[in-house]
């Protein structure tokens, strides 16, 4: 049993699919790829045991057949390759077993298919095939979308807590991030109710090409069909704890000032801050909104810049603390050369752009408590 490839076309795929591989010491389901042949067509698939990472070839030449492999060196071997064409052969041990995956491209290599514990060659899953006819409700989201929210909002994630649903994106009315200290929101309804998604399986929608994908889901499962790349996850339970109605009031509240100012000459100059904020600092610096530009200075007088406005609208005088890691992930997750600053309120700051909002809480002020 053999199949024929392109390399770079083999190398594309394999690159792809190993994005879906956990690579948990622990699971060693996700150390592993499973490749397939069938009907002309090849499918690589990997798992971090949640989700699941279909990458797919049409018109394939070669016989059918299923093996799996150690994602590691295979992928390692595969990217290496400087030939035309790869071939991948199953062959027979000297138990008679078909255990061994022969790659011939520059030279020939040979790998030994994994066993299970009962001694077995392993059966990799596919939930795909077991579930294909079981899905009811259907939607269409865009790449660019999904690129857009990877882009913005996935700076707004908590982080570290993976139990709590901060930790997914919340898809409702529109898609939110929290820490519950600074929030993205994105006026975008992607389902029919809300639901919650992982930040594996969205980072996992990335991997597609194809501008339009297929939403498929029941319950609490879920396919991404894009064509050449297919997702199968689950949405996270936990969605009735997430409290959307507080947060959106948050990305929705009036703000009585606001300006516009250089995304990287404010970049910078932050990069430049942080290195004279230190534990003293309680890692916050001052923001002071002058007529001249956005004045942001350390605590200890260590350092201070002026950035000058390109647009201020009902100007007011404002100053307010802000945790200057917080402030410079939100900066840098701007999608434009020029930010919309909203400021005046006692709670926190806004970064505007079209339909996407992000709220920065404000630090303790030490200056108020003297």
């Amino acid at each position: 049993m053999k199949l024929t490839i392109n390399t770079a076309q083999f190398q594309d795929m394999v690159a792809k699919a190993v994005k879906g591989a956990g690579m948990n010491n622990d699971l060693f389901i996700t150390q592993l790829m499973s490749i397939s042949l069938k009907d002309n067509r090849l499918t690589l698939e990997t798992t971090d045991n949640n989700n699941y990472l279909y990458v797919r070839q049409d018109k394939v030449a070669g016989d059918d057949f299923n093996v799996v492999v150690g994602v590691d060196k295979f992928s390692k071997l595969i990217s290496k390759l400087t030939c035309e064409d790869v071939v991948l052969e199953v062959k027979a041990g000297s138990n008679g077993e078909l255990d061994k995956l022969v790659i011939k491209g520059n030279g020939k290599y040979v790998i030994e298919l994994p066993y299970d514990e009962e001694g077995e060659l392993i059966d990799y899953p596919d939930p795909l095939e077991e579930n294909s006819d079981e899905f009811f409700n259907s939607e269409e989201i865009k790449l660019s979308t999904v690129r857009h929210i990877l882009s913005t909002a996935k700076a707004a994630l908590l982080v570290g807590k993976d139990d709590m649903c901060y930790s997914d994106y919340y898809c409702g009315e529109r898609v939110v991030a929290t820490d519950t200290y600074k929030i993205c929101g994105i006026d975008i309804k992607l389902f029919e109710e809300p639901k919650l998604i992982s930040p594996q399986l969205m980072d996992l929608l990335d991997v597609a090409t194809q501008e339009s994908i297929d939403v498929r889901y029941k319950d609490d499962v879920v396919i991404f069909d894009a064509g050449s790349v297919v997702v199968y996850g689950a949405f996270d339970e936990g969605v009735e704890d997430y409290k959307i109605d507080a947060i959106s009031g948050l990305l929705d509240e009036d703000f009585p000032s606001s300006c516009k100012i250089e995304k990287q000459p404010l970049t910078q100059m932050l990069d430049r801050l942080s290195l004279f904020v230190d534990t003293f600092d309680k890692n916050s610096v001052y923001l002071t909104f002058t007529k001249d530009g956005l004045m942001v200075s350390s605590k200890q007088d260590r350092g201070e810049e002026l950035i000058p406005y390109k647009e201020s609208v009902d100007f007011k005088d404002y100053t307010c603390c802000l945790d200057i890691d917080l402030f410079k992930t939100q900066v840098k997750a701007y999608q434009s050369d020029v930010i919309e600053i909203l400021y005046g309120k006692d709670n926190s700051i806004k970064l505007m752009l079209g339909n996407t909002k992000q709220i920065i809480a404000l630090a303790d002020d030490d200056r108020t408590a003297e």
